[in-house]
């Protein structure tokens, strides 16, 4: 439970951006389709990409805190980055069937 709850405080650093991306990419679901999934799942994927970059760079100091308590940098951003596309994906479909 300890290290969900970790987990969840690594994941609220980067929360806010990925959400919002998530959520302009489920409105343009919305609007465009199914065909418009591929550049949106590429397009998330990019984003991860930054949001990785800009954390590893500019907070990496952070890191040595998560070490400390047992969860390496690697698990941090695996765990969290899945769940994160598992939520993008939940909500792509459930935007699909209420389409």
């Amino acid at each position: 439970m300890r290290t969900i709850r970790l987990l969840f405080t690594f994941y609220k650093s980067f929360a806010f951006a990925s959400l919002l991306i998530t959520m302009a990419c489920v409105s343009i679901t919305y609007n465009a389709g199914l065909s418009a999934f591929a550049v949106l799942f590429w397009f998330k994927i990019i984003t991860f990409g930054l949001i990785f970059a800009y954390l590893h760079s500019y907070k990496k100091d952070v890191y040595y805190y998560y070490k400390n308590l047992g969860i390496t940098k690697k698990h941090l951003w695996v765990s969290t980055l899945s769940f994160d596309l598992i939520l993008f994906l939940l909500l792509i479909t459930l935007t699909m069937k209420i389409r």
